[in-house]
């Protein structure tokens, strides 16, 4: 399976965290067979959300995002990446 890192531009923001954890949960639920949502990171300096996937193709991780997702964190950037783990090295 490939890598990928999604950079979404954040432009809305949920009131609440509770309603932080309702949208990317119900992301997380909807992440299609084979494709795996593994973990994103937030910089609030930018506003920007960078997201790791794994999956088959890059088509395959673009139809797990809805619309409303696109709407609250536009797509900046997709790349196919290599992944580097620090904890292979132990």
């Amino acid at each position: 399976m490939a890598n990928y890192l999604i950079i979404h531009k954040v432009e809305q923001y949920p009131e609440t965290q509770n309603e932080w954890i309702d949208t990317w949960r119900a992301l997380r639920k909807r992440a299609c067979e084979g494709t795996v949502w593994v973990h994103s990171f937030f910089d609030p300096s930018s506003n920007l959300l960078y997201c790791h996937w794994e999956a088959e193709s890059e088509q395959a991780v673009l139809e797990c995002l809805t619309a409303d997702v696109k709407e609250m964190a536009p797509i900046q950037h997709v790349s196919e990446i290599v992944l580097f783990d620090a904890a292979w090295l132990n």
